[in-house]
């Protein structure tokens, strides 16, 4: 329960509770409580339960044989390469795996295998080929074999016949499509490598001839291109010799220049020199002189040895003069003939030397005009060159890609069938008993399952729990229904709720009470008048009145049993004094405003003042205006909700309306709890309870006897209280 603060007397100290929550906290909230859900659910969890263990039985009794046969292909984790590893086949082979399991069961694999299998073993007369096909994709059991590189083909049926060939046909089939696949689109590719070799080689032919022709126009057998340019190397050669040849021209014009101009008879002329030179490297001349020397020689020593007036000595004289004449004749003739022969070969060096001179100048001249028009040719020989190289290499990498490709496709592949399947021998063990021992707690599971989805889906409230979900605070109140428990559950019940309205009204000095129901037919009526009954045992002055009009206010007080004039007409039941008023006789139907503006206003302004607390049973706040008003001036307004009737957006929508109203305060009474739904915590407290009232009853002694109409109460009487010790020790249910 929740209040607001209010005004008390300053004489009276209160602890303040805390002011109400907003209607929305708490929300409805999807708390799963197992064994809370099976209870308020048990029939439908059962029916489940049954169902389900009823269906499975009937599967499990229309259990046949089952044949399978299995084929096992191995995958292999490297490609079986006969040449260099390519990369082509390099895969990560978790994944390659599982590409080849989804590839067995591919469309035009199933379709190709049953086109291979006899009419009628596995296609049915009339059937469309994508119905045989996805009917025996959905037969078909591909898995992998472990940790291994075996996978599973694996087909099962109700006969043993034709199993292990439809499986064989399909085995085979996908290794045949999956060795093709290795080299997707060999044939493709190989005829495109072929067709592009071709246009290389016809290239390549295209400027091997053109570089031939170039070669043929240089006048060369092949232009190599490496080091110098031929027609370089040439002119260069050229240019030394004609500048070889111009100073040895421009020698000879000097030399013969200074001949021609040099004075003969000067005994030191370029001329005389160079005939001296002649004269001294001519052999028959040194020969001559010698002779003529040493006969000289001769005639000096026997001159030596004549007197002055010796005739010999004179014709020794004479032969020697002539000698000296003739060796002096000698020189001068072989000088002339020296110098004449020597000024004609200086004229034909000269010559010579003008003649090569021209002859390489105009060879240069013609090389050069040569060497101008060969380099674009060199050039354009170079380009094809460096083409024709370029072009090889890739007609090589072509030509050996072709003959890899047809090689490797040849090869055996990396799956290949590792065991064929067999005809199987019988049936399959039967997993029946298996199933059977999983059947039931499976089916208790679903029950359960079941409940506790329809208690999540389930609308309505059925415990205190839910309230509080609901409303954010605890109900004030829970009362069973009292076809369920005994009369003692039922008053030990009332009293607790009537102990929290007697704490509401001494903590925060409230005393008036409208209950309304939060729909129609909640209980408020009733439990009105047992509140106001168990109000007057706690000693509270209590007052009820029923809004409608219909019936009379009754007071309710607290008796004293030793009152003689009263207490042998004690009966424990609801004991007051009606009060006549004219203005509440009248039904609700008929005068509501006459209701509403003198009785309440009494009761709010005057009865407070002599009843410790009133309580007002209201039409149901959703569908009374009246009710909604009288809440304004209540002090509490009581929501009372029916277990399993009332609905949580029912109750959220009276929340609502009472916050907007700005209620004083609100509580909550929930109504006829059944006892199974009840909330474990608070069955346990029953059964202490009652076990508890049985122990008392055994120990304690009743003062009257069971034949006297003495009520039993749990109040001792003091003043103006029921004493404990003067009523019987138990109440019969």
């Amino acid at each position: 329960m929740y209040i607001t603060p209010r005004q008390l007397e300053p004489q009276q100290p209160v602890n303040l509770p805390p002011p109400r929550p907003s209607s929305t906290g708490g929300g409805l909230g999807f708390r799963i409580n197992v064994l809370r859900s099976i209870k308020t659910h048990a029939i439908t969890a059962s029916l489940i339960a049954i169902v389900t263990c009823g269906l499975g039985l009937a599967v499990l009794l229309r259990h046949k044989p089952t044949y399978y046969a299995t084929a096992i292909i191995y995958v292999s984790p490297n490609f079986p390469k006969t040449l260099t590893d390519d990369r082509e086949q390099q895969y990560q082979y978790e994944t390659y795996i599982q590409q080849e399991m989804h590839t067995v069961t591919r469309y035009d694999v199933i379709a190709d295998a049953i086109k291979k299998l006899p009419a009628g073993m596995w296609r049915f007369p009339g059937e469309t080929e994508q119905s045989a096909v996805e009917r025996m994709q959905a037969s078909l059991d591909i898995e992998r074999i472990g940790a291994t590189y075996q996978v599973g083909i694996t087909l099962m049926g109700g006969h043993p016949n034709n199993l292990a060939e439809i499986v064989n046909a399909v085995a085979n089939t996908y290794i045949d499509k999956a060795k093709d696949e290795e080299f997707y689109g060999r044939d493709q590719r190989l005829d495109t490598l072929r067709q592009e070799r071709s246009r290389i080689q016809s290239d390549l032919d295209s400027l091997l001839q053109e570089q031939a022709q170039i070669a043929h126009s240089l006048g060369v057998a092949i232009v190599t291109g490496e080091g110098a340019n031929p027609f370089d190397s040439q002119l260069d050669k050229m240019r030394t010799d004609l500048a070889t040849a111009h100073e040895q021209r421009i020698q000879a014009e000097a030399q013969l220049s200074a001949i021609e101009k040099g004075d003969p008879s000067a005994p030191n002329s370029a001329l005389s020199a160079a005939a001296d030179e002649i004269i001294a490297s001519d052999p028959q001349l040194n020969a001559l002189k010698a002779s003529l020397g040493q006969k000289r020689s001769e005639l000096l020593g026997t001159l030596a040895g004549l007197t002055p007036n010796n005739p010999l000595r004179k014709q020794t004289e004479e032969q020697l003069a002539e000698t000296e004449a003739a060796l002096q004749k000698m020189q001068t003739s072989l000088r002339a003939k020296a110098a004449a022969r020597l000024e004609e070969k200086l004229h034909a060096e000269v010559n010579r030397a003008a003649t090569v001179e021209s002859r390489l100048l105009h060879d240069l001249q013609q090389q050069t005009t040569t060497a101008t028009s060969a380099t674009p040719k060199i050039q354009r020989s170079e380009e094809i060159k460096a083409e024709v190289a370029r072009l090889q290499a890739r007609y090589n990498a072509i030509d050996e890609r072709i003959g890899n490709l047809e090689l490797e496709s040849s090869s055996p592949g990396s799956v290949h069938l590792f065991q064929p399947a067999m005809s199987p021998l019988g049936p399959a063990p039967s997993k029946a008993h298996k199933y059977l021992l999983m059947l039931f707690p499976i089916s208790i599971l679903l029950g359960i399952a079941a409940a506790v989805l329809f208690d999540l889906l389930d609308p309505h409230i059925y415990t205190g729990g839910d309230v509080e979900a609901v409303m954010g605070f605890a109900p004030v109140g829970v009362l069973f229904d009292d076809r369920e428990v005994t009369q003692l559950v039922y008053d030990e019940c009332a009293l607790r709720m009537a102990a929290g309205i007697d704490h509401a009204a001494h903590a925060a000095g409230v005393r008036t009470f409208v209950v309304t129901g939060v729909t129609a037919g909640a209980g408020s009526t009733s439990i009105v008048g047992q509140l106001g009954s168990t109000l007057a045992k706690l000693g509270r002055k209590t007052l009820t009145v029923d809004a409608s009009g219909n019936s009379n206010p009754v007071a309710y007080a607290t008796v004293n049993l030793n009152d003689p004039a009263r207490g042998s007409e004690f009966t424990g039941e609801k004991t007051g004094t009606e009060l006549q008023s004219t203005v509440v006789t009248q039904p609700l139907s008929s005068k509501v405003t006459p209701l509403a503006t003198s009785f309440m206003a009494k009761a709010f302004q005057e009865l407070t003042n002599e009843y410790d607390i009133v309580l007002i049973d209201a039409a149901p706040i959703l569908t009374s205006a009246e009710t909604e008003y009288l809440a304004r001036f209540a002090d509490v307004t009581i929501l009372v909700g029916e277990s399993a009737r009332t609905k949580k957006t029912e109750l959220k929508r009276a929340a609502r309306l009472l916050e907007r109203l700005n209620v004083g305060g609100v509580a909550v009474i929930i109504n006829k709890v059944g006892l199974m739904r009840a909330e474990k915590s608070l069955k346990r407290d029953i059964d202490e309870f009652e076990a508890r009232i049985n122990k008392m009853n055994l120990r304690w002694q009743p003062k009257y006897h069971r034949g006297e109409a003495t009520p039993f109460t749990p109040f001792v009487a003091k003043d103006n209280v029921v004493d404990a010790e003067e009523v019987p020790a138990a109440r019969e249910a």
